[in-house]
């Protein structure tokens, strides 16, 4: 009885011990869940907020444990690029237009692994994950900056920088080259995660 399956996707399981063998479990976000594309320019910063319901129909997945990883199959999100809003009409275009969103309509994310602190730990934190935006893929670990315990639910949170350059992006330039767009940006989620 190595460990006790950590409550962050399985929490129906959460007190099975971990026999070395793939498990599976269910997943559920709720329409609580937050996620936000944030930038900056020379002029100001912009938020870009997901405007649909994060909630989705429940998910089979399946996990094992590896070390100080949890190996994770079968848990993604992902968000309509035409329902993120940015604020404002003219930002809201050049977002849209600069993630490719008619060739693209998707930002898929896809988590891979749970990291652990170290093997005798249950709460992750950092995630492994691929993105894909426009059509490019990266592999990337993000940092877990919240995990609590609420009611019948888990609360994640996390943020993670990203280059539109790596994606194979340029940053927008509007009115004429005098504003200009950082190439960072920043995504960053809240989670709520039905028990």
């Amino acid at each position: 009885m190595k460990k006790i399956l950590p409550i962050l996707l399985i929490p129906a399981l959460s007190a099975v011990p971990i026999l070395g063998y793939a498990q599976v479990g269910k997943v559920q976000l709720t329409n609580e869940s937050k996620l936000s594309i944030n930038g900056k320019s020379n002029v100001n910063d912009f938020r870009c907020q997901s405007e649909h319901g994060l909630q989705q129909d429940p998910m089979n997945f399946s996990y094992h444990f590896r070390g100080d990883t949890i190996n994770v199959d079968g848990v993604s999100l992902s968000l309509e690029i035409s329902k993120f809003d940015c604020g404002k009409k003219a930002i809201n275009r050049d977002f849209r237009s600069t993630l490719k969103y008619k060739e693209h309509p998707f930002i898929e994310i896809i988590l891979n692994e749970l990291v652990l602190e170290d093997e005798e730990d249950i709460i992750p934190t950092s995630a492994k994950v691929t993105i894909r935006i426009a059509g490019e893929t990266e592999h990337t670990q993000v940092p877990l900056t919240t995990f609590e315990s609420r009611e019948n639910a888990i609360l994640v949170g996390g943020k993670k920088m990203l280059r539109m350059t790596d994606f194979g992006l340029t940053p927008p330039s509007p009115m004429f080259g005098l504003i200009q767009v950082s190439d960072e940006l920043e995504v960053e989620f809240d989670l709520v995660i039905r028990l």
